[in-house]
């Protein structure tokens, strides 16, 4: 399909400024230099569409009259988004005028989604169509998808083309055509509950900030040597000894909220329970199953840099395996849509298996010699338990890097780069060659929004966001070598919030708007690529998720409205928002 008129958005709804003024815009101070850029307008949606061709002239919006409906009935996906849409239409606290002087030619009256399969999927699918059209003519609009995923997507960008005018009136081009669809099916988050404690409230926050930028999969990591925040059913140990209090879990009804939140809003949620490695938490319910480390003859002494005294899963335990069949099975059981379960396996330091006697012994008795065979073996037997009980596997690369030949269908995680280990290759030489292999992969090596360079970027005539301009810019197939069928293997991305420093209390605003940013790669055009002209566009977009409840945090100098954090229409932390639960 073509790519043509990627960037008309900006060139057209610019000129809405002219003619209407609006309630709040971004207003740029700079010493120095005046921001290159194209400013935008007050509806450019973001991600950027595909294609978008829209009028001068505008259309309003009578909240009285005004309907959205589907040709869908009774499906819960439709209809929910539907009433959820409904006060990001008419933001609760901002004062909208009923164009009771304009003519009825200039009242938008209703808005049709029109699903082609006419069946209300469940849950959402890799393979899924995510591709919407939006038409509006006058009075009448209508959003085409070919399921009810696309329609979702349709439905957020309608939601973004509408605006409020310095007079107060809603407001939408009279005629606006798109034709969108996502560049990579695969586009994910992943956050840490258990570096730090995620409240549910914030992980729903999350939730909907990811549907506001198109994200659709939550990778959800649960466990870790700090906590085990996940109530097991079957073993309730793991939380009663591995939480850091009985207040910082999710129980099974916690767990089903956030995954049905997600659900509703087109969001897979793919939980990750890591092993071998990064198990302590683990190891305070089942102590026997971690490996007693030696200095020599001694056992449980720590070498400082090679080993703990005691760490990582000691491989050579059948009762281990018995243990992740039965907590895997509950996993599938308990995330019963979701075909795939991420199973870690990232960080492992062979020393201190090295260093036990029993393992040296099982080593010698199975023809193995080193670390590798080690993982291999535990690989092996935790990717076969996967698949016996219907799983399909997520693994990290770091197995695969040390020689562990997975099967073909295991998706690797690429998150090994320069920029995070100075020894290592680029994340493009991971890419490549875990491509050319026939794996599918997610590249999340230049995506970790936790590591924050604080600044601006500047050259001599332009100045703006640091940490936007390096994400904005990059290719994910820069310095690829692998052939056609190698590129299609890079299903998507993920942003990841690894959680050391962000708690309840900031993750939001660490995130956003900067995962905004990584979004656009994912979603649009690789043609749309000029950070000058797309910070002027995060910024509307800013602006559209603090009115929305998200906290998100500036890029650059400016202001947003009366909504923004503290002020008196501020629906921050606010329980009128209450309608998203």
């Amino acid at each position: 399909m073509s790519h043509t008129l990627h960037f008309f958005i900006s060139i057209v709804l610019c000129f809405v400024i002219g003619i209407h003024r609006v309630q709040s815009e971004i207003t740029y101070i700079e010493a120095r230099y005046p921001l290159r850029g194209t400013p935008s307008a007050p509806n450019a949606p973001w991600p950027q569409p595909q294609y978008l061709n829209a009028s001068l002239d505008l259309t309003y919006i009578d909240g009285n009259f005004f309907i959205v409906y589907s040709n869908l009935r009774n499906c819960d996906i439709i209809d929910k988004a539907i009433e959820r849409y409904q006060p990001l239409f008419y933001p609760p606290k901002l004062t909208i005028r009923s164009p009771d002087t304009f003519d009825d030619s200039r009242v938008l009256i209703s808005v049709l989604i029109e699903i082609r399969s006419k069946k209300c999927d469940v849950y959402p699918d890799l393979h899924d169509d995510q591709s919407y059209n939006i038409t509006i003519e006058n009075s009448y609009g209508k959003i085409t998808a070919e399921n009810v995923w696309g329609a979702l997507n349709g439905l957020e960008t309608f939601s973004q083309l509408l605006f409020i005018t310095e007079d107060d009136y809603l407001a939408i081009n009279s005629s606006v055509t798109i034709r969108d669809w996502p560049r990579f099916p695969y586009r994910g988050l992943l956050l840490d509950s258990s570096r730090h404690f995620l409240p549910v409230p914030i992980l729903k926050q999350q939730i909907d900030a990811m549907s506001y930028n198109k994200y659709n999969v939550f990778h959800w990591h649960l466990s870790d040597d700090q906590s085990w925040p996940f109530v097991s059913k079957k073993f309730p140990q793991l939380t009663e000894k591995g939480a850091f209090s009985p207040d910082h879990v999710y129980t099974p009804e916690d767990v089903q909220d956030i995954i049905e939140h997600a659900r509703l809003r087109g969001i897979r949620t793919i939980p990750e329970f890591d092993s071998p490695g990064h198990v302590a938490a683990l190891g305070r319910a089942f102590p026997e199953f971690l490996t007693d480390c030696y200095n020599g003859s001694t056992p449980n002494q720590a070498i400082y840099s090679k080993h703990a005294a005691r760490e990582i899963i000691d491989v050579t335990k059948d009762e281990v395996y018995k243990f992740m069949k039965e907590f895997l099975q509950e996993v599938k059981d308990t995330f019963k849509y979701e075909p795939y379960i991420h199973l870690g396996m990232d960080e492992v330091t062979p020393a201190c298996w090295l260093s036990n006697p029993n393992i040296q012994k099982f080593l010698k008795d199975n023809n193995m010699t080193n670390g590798t065979d080690l993982m291999t073996h535990y690989s092996n037997r935790i990717l076969d338990i996967a698949k016996s009980i219907g799983a399909k596997s997520m693994v990290w690369q770091d197995p695969w890097d040390d020689g562990v030949k997975l099967p073909l269908g295991t998706v690797i995680g690429i998150w090994k780069d320069t920029s995070l280990l100075p020894d290592s290759p680029p994340w493009s030489y991971f890419l490549s060659k875990a491509t050319s292999e026939g794996y599918d992969t997610v590249l999340s090596a230049p995506f970790y929004l936790n590591m924050i360079k604080y600044g601006k970027y500047e050259t001599n005539d332009s100045v703006m966001n640091l940490e936007f301009f390096r994400w904005y810019n990059i290719d994910l197939f820069a310095n690829f070598t692998g052939d056609d069928a190698a590129r299609k293997r890079l299903i998507g991305a993920e942003t990841t919030l690894w959680g050391e420093f962000v708690d309840g209390t900031n993750s939001l605003s660490r995130l956003w708007v900067r995962a905004s940013g990584v979004a656009e790669r994912l979603w649009s055009s690789i043609d749309v690529n000029n950070p000058e002209d797309a910070q002027f566009r995060l910024d509307v977009h800013r602006c559209r998720m603090l009115r929305r409840g998200i906290p998100a945090a500036p890029i650059l100098n400016g202001y947003c409205g009366p909504y923004e954090a503290g002020m008196k229409q501020s629906m921050i932390n606010d329980p009128i928002f209450s309608y998203i639960d």
